[in-house]
C-alpha cells in the first residue's frame, strides 16, 4: 500500500506541473496580446483575477485563453489540496 500512495503522489505532482505549465502559457499569451506598456498591469490583473477588466481592455479574442487560464489555475490548486490530503492519510494507514 506504501509504494502505491508514492505513485498517486507522483502522478498527483505530475498533473499540477502540467496544469501549472498550462496557467503559465496562457499567462503568456495573455500578456503578450497586450500594449508593451501594459504588460506589468496585465501580469497584474491577470493575478488578482481581474478578468472583466483583462477582456474589456484587450478585446473578447482573450476569452478562450482566460478561460484556460482559470481551468488549469483550479486544477493547480485542486492537485495540490489532493497531494495533502493523500500524504496525510498516508500517516494513518498501516503496513501490512
Amino acid at each position: 500500500m506504501a509504494a502505491l500512495i508514492h505513485v498517486v503522489l507522483f502522478v498527483a505532482a505530475l498533473i499540477a506541473f502540467i496544469a501549472w505549465s498550462i496557467a503559465a502559457l496562457n499567462a503568456m499569451i495573455v500578456t503578450r496580446v497586450a500594449l508593451p506598456g501594459e504588460k506589468l498591469s496585465t501580469y497584474f490583473r491577470l493575478g488578482l483575477w481581474k478578468f472583466a477588466q483583462l477582456e474589456a481592455r484587450l478585446g473578447p479574442g482573450i476569452a478562450p485563453h482566460i478561460a484556460r487560464y482559470k481551468r488549469a489555475f483550479l486544477i493547480f490548486f485542486a492537485t495540490i489540496g489532493v497531494i495533502l490530503v493523500v500524504s496525510i492519510s498516508s500517516l494513518f494507514v498501516k503496513s501490512a
